[in-house]
């Protein structure tokens, strides 16, 4: 980990759940005085996450100047207007889901959710699972059949809840199934199964592409390994200190943990400028 100061930040990616949120799921209050600032001072400000869009601008709302990565890098979003969408091959789509069902029938704890750029499906609905899945999609359907739906709507990701072993049944066992897809762990419960290449780091890459800011004009801030491209795109790459430990190797620096308002810290550390009036 290197300790020097960016001289010259534009572009600012923050992963949310683990990196940016709190423990209650929250964007912190101190965040929203140096998020006015940052944007004031022509700092893009870019949530970067595995949660659909939706969802992400009903927490943000509609700030002029945020962009947002979504569902992992495959919805990237100014405005309200997309600027790249990646969805997946639709061969993935069939086996990933029989996979479930056929696992989930066998007794595993598992569910699937189909993300569209229009919603997410779900065929669970039972109380439980609906209350892991809703936090993260605003945009919500229930429905009898998640092959019916991906017909009408343009599939981003398919995102496997599985509540015990995410990293060490699900993820490998789709893997297994050698499908045109990447498959991701993207938090302790969650496998997200994209196109091949698609990622929060290939969209960094293309939203700096678009705006005309270097890698070196770029900070970001992740958690977990769904985090590794993003952080690799970024001249300045922190990893909180609760991160995955492959996340803190692969960082250059190290923030305080997400309890610890460490995505916040770390901005006025670099950004003392934001820092005086805040008080």
């Amino acid at each position: 980990m290197t300790s020097s100061t960016p001289a010259d930040i534009r572009l600012i990616a923050s992963d949310m759940d683990g990196t940016l949120l709190d423990a209650d799921g929250q964007v912190p209050e101190n965040f929203w005085p140096v998020l006015d600032r940052l944007l004031a001072a022509g700092i893009v400000f870019v949530p970067a996450s595995g949660r659909q869009y939706q969802t992400l601008q009903a927490v943000f709302g509609d700030r002029a100047g945020l962009v947002y990565i979504a569902e992992n890098g495959t919805n990237i979003v100014q405005d309200g207007t997309t600027i790249a969408l990646e969805t997946v091959v639709p061969a993935i789509i069939a086996p990933v889901v029989e996979w479930v069902r056929s696992t989930a029938a066998a007794g595993a704890d598992l569910g699937i959710v189909l993300c569209g750029a229009r919603s997410a499906y779900i065929e669970r609905d039972d109380e439980a699972f609906v209350a892991h899945v809703r936090p993260y999609y605003a945009a919500l359907e229930i429905v009898d059949d998640v092959l019916a739906a991906a017909a009408a709507d343009d599939v981003l990701k398919l995102a496997i809840f599985d509540a015990g072993r995410a990293e060490t049944r699900t993820g490998p066992a789709v893997l297994a199934l050698g499908l045109p897809a990447d498959v991701v762990i993207s938090g302790e419960n969650w496998v997200d199964i994209m196109r091949p290449g698609a990622n929060k780091g290939k969209a960094l890459i293309q939203l700096q592409k678009h705006l005309g800011i270097s890698r070196e004009q770029t900070m970001a801030f992740g958690d977990y390994l769904n985090d590794t491209e993003l952080l690799d795109a970024a001249g300045h790459s922190y990893a909180v200190a609760n991160a995955h430990q492959s996340i803190r190797a692969r960082a250059r620096h190290q923030a305080p943990s997400n309890l610890d308002e460490g995505v916040i810290t770390s901005i006025l550390a670099a950004l003392p400028n934001l820092a005086p009036e805040l008080a």
